[in-house]
């Protein structure tokens, strides 16, 4: 196997390892036997069970940014911005179920007792607010107005998604895309700042 490809292999096991076991079980031997390779595999690529990790935790981190840079919705002068926020649900899960091992680790990660873990994934999570609050202000003539907290909005719709997220993952057979997606197509409308536009 390459070192490129056996790299990524060994992160791969290392977010199994995450998943399965927590976070305070990454080492080099759980590492090892859940990617089937001997401890001097290891040490080919990673000096110490910590730049492992750091090294996994990177690179999801990196992933993550990505898939959420396609989620955000842009305003659109000719959009509702109701519709661009539900299909920006639709967005989200798609990348959720595109990558469930991620995410799992990332919805386990926000609830760590390690509060090093926990801040790299309040990054993410307030990276998202503050674009959904900036869409709200730009996309949505009540914000615009003053007539509506654009913030506290963007903080609803963040948690919204969070929980959507992870309920896609945790119970898939009780919470489909499908069934998701219907109800934010009758909750989102009714949220202030996008109610006045959803009735227009």
């Amino acid at each position: 196997m390459a070192p490129e490809e056996r790299h990524e292999q060994l992160l791969d096991a290392v977010l199994d390892v995450i998943v399965e076991q927590g976070v305070h079980k990454v080492s080099i031997d759980t590492v090892a036997k859940r990617a089937g390779v001997s401890r001097p595999v290891i040490y080919s690529q990673f000096s110490d069970s910590d730049q492992l990790l750091r090294a996994s935790l990177e690179r999801e981190e990196a992933a993550v940014a990505a898939q959420m840079s396609a989620v955000v919705p842009q305003a659109q002068p000719t959009e509702r911005a109701d519709r661009a926020m539900v299909q920006s649900l639709d967005n989200f899960l798609s990348a959720v179920l595109a990558a469930p091992q991620r995410w799992r680790a990332v919805f386990q990660l926000a609830d760590s007792s390690t509060p090093a873990f926990r801040r790299r994934v309040e990054r993410g999570r307030n990276a998202l607010i503050a674009a959904f609050t900036t869409f709200v202000q730009t996309a949505t003539p009540s914000a615009q107005q003053g007539s509506v907290d654009a913030e506290l909005t963007g903080r609803l719709l963040s948690a919204v998604f969070w929980e959507a997220g992870r309920i896609v993952l945790s119970e898939p057979e009780a919470f489909p895309p499908q069934r998701i997606h219907d109800y934010a197509q009758t909750f989102i409308p009714a949220l202030p700042g996008f109610h006045d536009q959803a009735r227009t």
